[in-house]
């Protein structure tokens, strides 16, 4: 039974990936299509149609001219276009799933031990994208310029592309920090002190993450490190000491923030407006949901950022709880078959990576679940596979393709009758007979 799931891991893994990102695309447009028909700011091309028309019908009443079925073919031209831009966001979102899957098979042809041997050059190109986001002038109109939206300074305009580098941060200190405990490991130098020369990389980028007011993903970020380092030194005592060291500097950092005040006093009273409109959602949804586009919180833009972070909540009220459950389900069976490859996984870097993709994964889904459900604060957080954005889909379909890498190896070594392969010093991984 071992055999045949170690066999069939690659395959899960893309069926779930595959089945989450499509069921995504489906919920993206639900969510999405009127509030991008009662978009006032529409494309470029669609205000100069639109504009075009009006001139003609001024013209026209100014001579007195004015033709009922003239009039009644622009506003079928005007509505024609309306209905079109209900596609504006799905079709993004298209763009973005077909360069996340070829992403996804290119990372997947690359031997994972690669992104150990190379760690530096990511960490360089990492450290330089989040200080560009500083140094380069925001909501100008130059070609490349930074941008904030909603308050946070996280994003990268290049040519019309926005790219959000935390997303890049993410998978980055993931890759860094399996390299370096699998290094350590190596030597069996994995204490707490052989471990204090890799803090600065983390402390500066979850500090620039910080400086960005992207608190969402730094606590993200913290919780998947801290848990990868707990499983894979196995010394309690020295996760916790460094939890409780972030955990007073994101005290530090919240408590100087009024928004994230703000934030935390919305979901410890009763008067957090956004919570609110989920919940309803999911009451409205029943067991068996309302059906697809019949979503009040998506029609009526009470809740914002229906195909965002709060697409959860749309998923509850047209679907119902039978579908949400499905879809919860769906999370963890592709974090299971995940930390099943990172077991079965004998080498340490290999299986560390796994284990850290799966985590970040997976904390992400949860954690996504329980800000719309009410049981965290709200914040910038999109549900991975399912919601609307490309930064956070395609560097997620990187993680899968890596992922998938280490599992395609991993059944290499099954086929290849590797009997004797040297133990995993973290205890992740198991001799394969």
């Amino acid at each position: 039974m071992k055999r045949w799931i170690d066999r069939m891991a690659p395959h899960m893994i893309f069926c779930f990936t595959t089945l989450l990102v499509l069921f995504g695309l489906i919920m993206v447009y639900s969510s999405s299509a009127f509030s991008d028909y009662r978009k006032e700011s529409r494309p470029a091309w669609e205000k100069a149609v639109e504009s075009a028309i009006l001139q003609a019908e001024t013209k026209s009443a100014n001579a007195q001219e004015l033709d009922p079925n003239q009039l009644l073919e622009s506003l079928r031209q005007k509505d024609s276009l309306r209905r079109a831009s209900m596609l504006n966001t799905f079709v993004k979102q298209i763009c973005w799933v077909l360069i996340g899957f070829m992403a996804m098979g290119a990372a997947v042809l690359v031997d994972y031990p690669l992104w150990g041997k190379k760690i530096g050059w990511l960490l360089l190109v990492t450290f330089c994208l989040q200080a560009a986001l500083f140094l380069i002038p925001a909501n100008n109109n130059l070609p490349v310029q930074a941008r904030i939206i909603n308050g946070s300074r996280s994003w990268l305009q290049v040519f019309g592309f926005r790219l959000q580098p935390s997303e890049l941060v993410k998978l980055t200190l993931v890759i860094f920090c399996a390299w370096y405990l699998s290094r350590k490991a190596s030597r069996g130098t994995t204490n707490f002190f052989a471990m204090l020369p890799s803090l600065p990389i983390f402390c500066l980028s979850i500090g620039l993450i910080l400086c960005e007011s992207d608190k969402g993903v730094a606590v993200h970020l913290c919780l998947s490190l801290l848990l990868l380092w707990m499983i894979a030194v196995g010394r309690f005592s020295q996760v916790l000491i460094l939890g409780a060291i972030a955990s007073v500097a994101l005290g530090v950092v919240i408590s100087t923030s009024p928004e994230a005040l703000g934030r935390i006093e919305s979901f410890l009273g009763t008067d957090s407006f956004q919570l609110q409109q989920a919940k309803d959602a999911f009451s409205r949804g029943g067991w068996l949901g309302r059906g697809l586009g019949n979503s009040d919180a998506a029609l009526s833009a009470y809740l914002y950022g229906a195909h965002t972070d709060f697409i959860m909540a749309v998923v509850g009220e047209e679907l119902g709880f039978a579908c949400t459950s499905i879809l919860v389900t769906g999370y963890f069976l592709l974090c299971l078959v995940g930390l099943k490859v990172a077991a079965a996984c004998t080498d340490p870097f290999g299986s560390l990576l796994a284990l850290g993709i799966t985590l970040l994964i997976g904390t992400q889904a949860f954690l996504n679940m329980a800000i719309v459900t009410g049981l965290a604060p709200t914040t910038g957080f999109t549900l991975p596979l399912l919601s609307y954005g490309g930064s956070s889909l395609t560097w997620t379909m990187i993680g899968i393709g890596i992922l998938l890498n280490v599992s395609l190896s991993t059944h290499n070594h099954l086929l290849r009758g590797h009997n004797r392969v040297k133990p995993n010093p973290f205890g992740t991984g198991r001799a394969m007979a």
